[in-house]
């Protein structure tokens, strides 16, 4: 596909590396009429890292996605597979806007929990951070600071809760950290040591590695964060609209689209999208 369609791509900038993705997608629908065929676009989500949640730049994206589509549609017309395709157009997170980063790890650095090098890389750590942009985890080694980290994590300006392991693990997250830290909309976490403990995002930053005006990762209750399915071809009905679902649920109903069952999973099949259920 780069041989063909390299031509159309700027390493990865956004949109071309889309466009590309498009053509090769394009190509493969017209050359193998593909049984199952999976995308990843992108452009969407870099415009809101870049320039916000509702930016006109994220907007562009949206209708450039739109329009991506349209092409895909189209091919699978050529293609004569159109009648028996379903399209199921997803997301799996959404983006939340920020203005404020929080470095934990520095935080645990000037308690003497963990040690840095004249570079300012981590030589060693008792407590260390781990981000997941929205949340992050907390790792341990002395289970004897526990109580001391709980405290001056629940101190900080910026989180809005701190989980514990047994938490943890209800949400279905990693059962080795001790805590997992959500942050308040408009926070986001880092993991280096280099800059401040609080740190505003100013336009001069952006586009420095890890410098956003909008992220993910955080608990999927937030308000107004939720994701997007779209589904559309045989047997799935039309103009219906769903009030909620999970991603969890996504697996199995698209294994019923494919003709197989997926029955020990935690989530169901979304029986609302389709006919005669």
């Amino acid at each position: 596909m780069n041989k063909k369609f390299g031509h159309l791509r700027k390493g990865i900038k956004q949109p071309q590396l889309d466009d590309f993705i498009t053509a090769s997608v394009i190509d493969t629908i017209l050359t193998r009429k593909p049984g199952l065929l999976m995308a990843h676009f992108v452009d969407l989500d870099s415009m809101r890292h870049q320039y916000g949640v509702t930016s006109n730049e994220a907007n562009e994206a949206l209708k450039r996605h739109d329009n991506r589509l349209g092409e895909l549609i189209t091919a699978t017309k050529k293609a004569g597979i159109f009648d028996e395709s379903t399209f199921a157009i997803l997301g799996d997170h959404y983006q939340i806007n920020v203005n404020t980063i929080l470095r934990l790890n520095i935080l645990f650095a000037e308690q003497n929990w963990l040690t840095i090098d004249a570079t300012n890389e981590i030589i060693e750590w008792e407590v260390y951070a781990k981000s997941c942009d929205g949340s992050s985890y907390i790792y341990i080694k002395n289970q004897a600071l526990q109580n001391h980290v709980y405290e001056a994590l629940n101190q900080l300006p910026g989180i809005e809760k701190v989980y514990t392991t047994s938490e943890i693990v209800h949400l279905g997250a990693d059962s080795e950290a001790t805590f997992m830290v959500e942050a308040i909309p408009g926070c986001y976490f880092m993991e280096n040591v280099e800059g401040p403990l609080v740190e505003e995002v100013t336009d001069e930053k952006i586009g420095q590695p890890d410098y956003y005006r909008a992220v993910h990762g955080y608990h999927p209750d937030k308000k107004d964060y939720q994701t997007t399915l779209i589904v559309s071809g045989p047997g799935i009905k039309r103009g219906e609209e769903i009030d909620n679902a999970q991603l969890i649920d996504e697996a199995p109903t698209f294994a019923k689209i494919l003709g197989f069952q997926m029955p020990n999973v935690e989530g169901k099949v979304i029986s609302d999208l389709f006919e005669g259920e």
